[in-house]
C-alpha cells in the first residue's frame, strides 16, 4: 500500500489532497508526459491535426493546448506551474502566423509560455498568402529542460498543413 494511501485513512484532509500529492510522486518517478492538442492524425499519429485549405488559411485561427500529464495521459499534473519554451516553425515564404494578440510574422516565433496547473492554452491566426503542403510545426522544451529531473520535450508536433482548394463546380 503506498503510504499516502495509508495516511489518509487517519487524516481528515480533503481527497483532493492526496490525489495531488499522489501526482507529485507519481511525477518525481518519472510519470510525467508532454500533451499537444490538436493531436496529431493518421494511422501512426505522424499527420497534420489540421488542414485548412489554401483559401481557409488567411485569416485561419486554432487554439493550441498544452498540457502536462501522467504517461497514461488520463490525468492532468495540476501542480506544474512555470514556463517553457515553444518555437513555432513555418515553412511559408508569403504566410505569417500571431501568437494569441500579438503582431503577424513571416518567421518561426519562440516564445517562452506560461503553464498554470498544468496547462498553457495559446491561439495561432494565421494571415497572408499560404500555399499548398506549407507547413506549421510545434517544439516544446528543444533544450531538454525537464520537470523534476524528466525531459518532457516534443520536436516537430505537425500541427498544420495547408491543402489545395478543393475544385470549382
Amino acid at each position: 500500500m503506498r503510504k499516502l494511501d495509508y495516511y489518509k485513512r487517519f487524516t481528515y484532509i480533503p481527497n483532493e489532497v492526496y490525489e495531488h500529492l499522489k501526482g507529485l510522486e507519481d511525477a518525481a518517478g518519472g510519470d510525467v508526459d508532454l500533451v499537444i492538442l490538436p493531436a496529431m492524425t493518421g494511422v501512426g499519429g505522424d499527420q497534420p491535426a489540421l488542414q485548412p485549405t489554401v483559401a481557409e488559411s488567411d485569416g485561419y485561427a486554432f487554439d493550441v493546448t498544452l498540457q502536462i500529464m501522467n504517461k497514461a495521459k488520463t490525468k492532468v499534473l495540476e501542480f506544474f506551474n512555470g514556463t517553457r519554451e515553444v518555437k513555432i516553425d513555418i515553412t511559408s515564404t508569403s504566410g505569417t502566423i500571431a501568437i494569441d494578440d500579438g503582431d503577424q510574422g513571416s518567421a518561426d516565433v519562440t516564445e517562452n509560455m506560461t503553464f498554470e496547473n498544468g496547462i498553457c492554452k495559446f491561439t495561432i491566426t494565421m494571415d497572408g498568402t499560404w500555399a499548398e503542403n506549407e507547413t506549421i510545426k510545434v517544439t516544446v522544451d528543444d533544450s531538454n529542460t525537464g520537470i523534476m529531473g524528466y525531459t518532457v520535450g516534443k520536436n516537430d508536433h505537425f500541427l498544420v498543413k495547408v491543402k489545395a482548394n478543393p475544385p470549382a463546380g
